[in-house]
């Protein structure tokens, strides 16, 4: 009996290894290797970490501006797609920019300047029912490029950045808005926007949130 026990036994670990082989099959990994010639490797690896299983990795070889992805064959083809849509070349974009002075009046002395009335509602949210057009500009660049333009008596300067194509919106990097005094430059505001194409963005600056008064920027990117 002891005999039989012992041999039922021995089966038992050989099935459970042919099993277990069978499995490590499954799960084999490829090798493959990304070079890019319009995008950089680290913005590409943040791209498809969600498109990797729990065992693949990623290395990156900045000397090369490449990655080198480890996966499974079916996750590699997911992978291969989307960085191929990735690494394009820089596309052109057109950015509208309103500069726009916000005040508050008493019921019934409200103003709003024509070509402003497309925000009149959302500015309107703020109690801001008097709207006028200090300067406009309309600039076009490709992602990467920088740009300046004056608006009357200030200054915006940013620069194009990456298209995302999951949120179809373009980054605005470093945005500077500033007033000319003189010959001379007072930064009022800094910051970097994600534009959705198509959709109006405001952005204001003012001493406070019960200010009777405020600059705002009218912000809108399109192809």
């Amino acid at each position: 009996m002891k005999r039989l026990v012992v041999l039922l036994m021995a089966l038992f670990l050989v099935s459970a290894t042919a099993f277990a082989d069978a499995a490590d099959m499954g799960k084999t990994l490829s090798v493959r290797t990304f070079a890019f010639k319009h995008k950089q490797a680290d913005a590409a690896a943040a791209i498809i970490k969600s498109l990797m299983g729990a065992e693949g990795t990623i290395s990156m070889q900045p000397a090369t501006n490449s990655l080198v992805v480890t996966d499974s064959p079916e996750n590699l083809k997911k992978i291969t797609a989307a960085l191929a849509e990735f690494d394009v070349a820089p596309q052109p974009f057109h950015l509208s920019i309103r500069l726009v002075s916000a005040g508050r009046a008493a019921d019934g002395r409200g103003r709003v300047a024509q070509e402003l009335k497309d925000v009149e509602s959302k500015l309107s949210l703020l109690r801001y029912n008097v709207i006028d057009s200090i300067g406009t500009a309309e600039v076009n660049g490709k992602e990467g490029d920088p740009a300046n333009v004056d608006l009357t008596s200030y200054r915006a300067d940013f620069k194009f950045g990456e298209y995302d194509p999951a949120s179809d919106s373009i980054k605005i990097s470093d945005f500077k808005l500033s007033r000319l005094a003189g010959d001379q430059l007072a930064p009022m505001m800094k910051t970097t926007l994600n534009l959705k194409l198509g959709q109006t963005v405001i952005i204001g600056v003012t001493k406070d949130a019960n200010s009777q008064r405020a600059l705002m920027m009218v912000l809108a990117a399109r192809r």
